[in-house]
């Protein structure tokens, strides 16, 4: 033991300078960080495929001005967006989950405008608009499904970018607040005692690593799928 920081024990990671078990603290962050995660990315998925959707289907004025202020929003970086919000709001879920949102709608909109405009032009949706079909019944029956795909697999991709996000703010302390588990600032918190306790600041690294593999692994499976 030294200044605080224990190896082994009852405790499989030991505990960090503050006496917490550190492998209970990991578990705990893992779902807070993929639940804020997730719902960032289902909420940048409905507003960036809505906005695609609208682009595609209007004339080139309303397709322009959209293609236009989503150039501008992923011009900007996410990570700095995500940390002047957290410091504009005092850190916390919120800001954070804005944060990734904003920074992540822009390329679900630029993904499903150019599928939309792709099937668009197929003889079977003018045959489709010929019978009679509201164009919305032919977004949400002819292009939804292949748009729902690649949403799918760029989602759950991105899952995997807003978890590095969160552990970089966390890592700034500007992300989830103390005492709220989150292996960003579990890492930061036990830099200090590196020399002691390597195990326990690998630990948070090596569940970020592991984490944002097995999201690229299931955006691989997404995006082969047929």
């Amino acid at each position: 033991m030294r200044d605080g920081v224990t190896l082994g024990g009852r405790f499989p990671l030991g505990t960090d300078h503050l006496g917490r078990d550190v492998l209970a603290r990991l578990f705990h962050a893992l779902p807070r960080s993929i639940g804020i995660s997730a719902t960032a990315m289902a909420a940048a998925a409905i507003v960036g495929t809505l906005a695609g959707l609208v682009a595609a289907s209007s004339n080139r004025f309303v397709d322009g001005a959209l293609m236009r202020v989503t150039d501008l929003a992923l011009a900007f970086p996410g990570l700095l967006l995500a940390m002047v919000l957290a410091g504009l709001m005092g850190g916390g879920t919120l800001p954070v989950l804005l944060g990734i949102a904003l920074a992540q709608w822009p390329q679900f909109a630029r993904m499903t405008r150019s599928i939309a405009a792709t099937i668009l032009t197929e003889a079977h949706i003018e045959a489709s608009r010929l019978a009679g079909l509201a164009e919305w019944r032919i977004l949400m029956r002819q292009v939804m499904p292949s748009v729902l795909r690649q949403t799918a697999a760029l989602a759950t991709l991105g899952v995997g970018g807003a978890v590095m996000t969160i552990s970089s703010l966390g890592f700034l302390g500007l992300g989830l607040q103390p005492p709220t588990p989150e292996w960003g600032a579990m890492i930061t918190e036990l830099l200090p005692h590196i020399d002691v306790a390597p195990v326990q600041i690998a630990a948070p690294c090596i569940a970020l690593f592991l984490t944002v593999l097995a999201c690229m692994s299931a955006a691989r499976r997404f995006s082969e799928a047929r």
